[in-house]
């Protein structure tokens, strides 16, 4: 579903990119009706945009919500294990950093 969001996004933005092009070569050699036409789609078409942008962020938010709530969720339902996890890996941490004070520093020759 977002890798749709996305494809369209990007389509639009080139539609856009298209209309902008064919309006600055509109303005430089006709005046008139068919630059207030273009100038209509570009308006169009920026709309579009700011609407699928708006969307995307909204469907962004709501997968992470999402995931949040499953995380909590599982960190609910398996505290102990979350908390030997996050022990394990704070004592290999400190393990490494302890080795990396204990490691005697390179002295140079005199």
């Amino acid at each position: 579903m977002q890798d749709e969001a996305a494809t369209k996004l990007v389509t639009d933005f080139k539609i856009l990119i298209d209309d902008a092009d064919d309006l600055v070569k509109a303005s430089a050699t006709e005046a008139g009706a068919r630059i207030g036409e273009l100038r209509e789609r570009l308006g169009k078409k920026f709309e579009q945009g700011k609407t699928a942008l708006m969307s995307g962020k909204n469907n962004w938010r709501e997968a992470v919500d999402c995931a949040k709530t499953q995380t909590e969720s599982y960190l609910r339902e398996h505290a102990w294990a979350a908390l030997l996890l996050a022990a394990g890996v704070g004592a290999l941490f400190g393990l490494l950093e302890w080795r990396k004070i204990k490691t005697p520093a390179e002295t140079p020759p005199t």
